[in-house]
């Protein structure tokens, strides 16, 4: 089968189609006009009409044209994805919002988020678009981590397996941690083994172009329970904490080329400055190797916020005290969670929306916390070997 590359989104599509069906372009026209653009083009959202339940196209103008296949009847461009735009409201537990984003022809993002009575399970991954269906990746790894994460007990439950155990609590570097804290952070790393294994085995199913380019994603996962919390990634997906005051302070450490280059003594703004500043050193997918996910866990002394999102957010804001008040200003003028992370990521496309863009919102407090209480938490963490 001939296979031939749409020059507008670069996605490969077989020979003899006329529109390319990752953006719509007629495949004639991206050939002859490749020289003529640089970049991403980007995508204006369809408006609805009054009635009939079809849609402008936003790119030529032709009213009602877009049917319930998602494409226009006039110009053939593609409308959108159901995934372009995703929403999770857990009310006071947790919310979380994934976008397209302004340049992007699809969501490469995924997310995962589910909530009971002060307990809430929350994966982020982002497709790594260098790989073959980078959507499909995230998509299975948040799905796998997520069931799996709801296995994870309340560390304050006692269950038949801690009968013989005396020690209640563990002395770690000089830190007193409960064991059940640190037994949330090993359930996010079992959980996360098992999203790797998911997406390693999308090289052997499916398109037999995943077998040269793997699909691979990062992910970031929490396990919330109570003032509990366990938490690891791999890739440079984020996870933030975020007090009534001072900055958010970044909880996880990007596995990236300029992380990697700054511990060993180069300048940070060199470093950062860098075409490979952003070019990730862990990911999940069969190319990989062995996955070796950092997993952390801590108790809240006084409430707080985690704030998981992939990089669509936080490139935008990569200064903590910068992040933490445009959150927390979010955070303020919006009545819910779910609110205020839809100004999240109103706020990145508004700065560019030039990557996917998933955000999470998780309230955590201390033990016997009145919701309005106020101060500074402690968000040192331990990490497991």
């Amino acid at each position: 089968m001939t296979v031939i590359e749409c020059t507008s989104c670069e996605e490969e599509r077989a020979g003899g189609a006329s529109f390319c069906e990752a953006c719509g372009r007629k495949l004639a026209e991206t050939a002859s006009s490749a020289a003529e653009k640089s970049g991403a083009e980007e995508e204006t959202p369809v408006a609805e009409t009054a009635g009939g339940g079809r849609k402008d196209c936003a790119r030529c103008g032709a009213a009602g044209s877009v049917g319930d296949d998602a494409y226009c009847g006039e110009c053939g461009m593609m409308a959108g994805r159901s995934r372009d735009h995703l929403e999770a409201d857990g009310g006071p537990s947790g919310a979380a919002v994934s976008d397209r984003g302004r340049r992007h022809h699809r969501n490469e993002d995924a997310m995962w988020l589910a909530v009971g009575s002060q307990a809430a399970d929350v994966v982020v991954c982002d497709g790594v678009s260098a790989s073959f269906d980078p959507d499909a990746a995230s998509d299975i790894a948040v799905r796998a981590a997520g069931e799996l994460l709801a296995g994870a007990r309340h560390p304050d439950e006692p269950s038949p397996a801690d009968a013989g155990n005396p020690d209640e609590t563990a002395d770690l570097e000089g830190l007193e941690r409960p064991l059940g804290a640190l037994g949330l952070a090993g359930a996010v790393s079992h959980a996360i083994a098992g999203a790797a294994a998911a997406v390693a085995s999308l090289a052997h199913t499916g398109d037999p172009r995943r077998a040269a380019a793997n699909p691979a994603c990062t992910i970031v996962a929490a396990a919330v329970r109570g003032p509990h919390v366990g938490y690891g990634w791999v890739g440079d997906s984020r996870i933030y904490w975020l007090g009534p005051q001072g900055p958010a302070q970044q909880l996880t450490e990007d596995d990236s080329w300029a992380t990697h280059v700054i511990a060993m003594g180069v300048d940070p703004v060199t470093a950062m400055n860098d075409p490979k500043a952003h070019a990730i050193t862990a990911w999940l997918g069969a190319d990989a190797g062995p996955v070796a996910p950092r997993v952390r866990s801590f108790t809240a002394a006084e409430p707080g916020h985690l704030i998981l999102c992939s990089d669509g957010l936080w490139n935008y804001l990569p200064d903590a005290a910068d992040f933490g008040s445009v959150v927390r200003d979010c955070l303020e003028t919006a009545n819910s969670l779910l609110g205020a992370t839809r100004a999240l990521v109103a706020y990145a496309n508004a700065a560019g929306g030039s990557d996917n863009i998933t955000v999470a919102l998780i309230p955590v407090r201390p033990a016997d916390s009145p919701a309005d209480e106020a101060g500074t938490p402690d968000p040192q963490t331990t990490e497991l070997a």
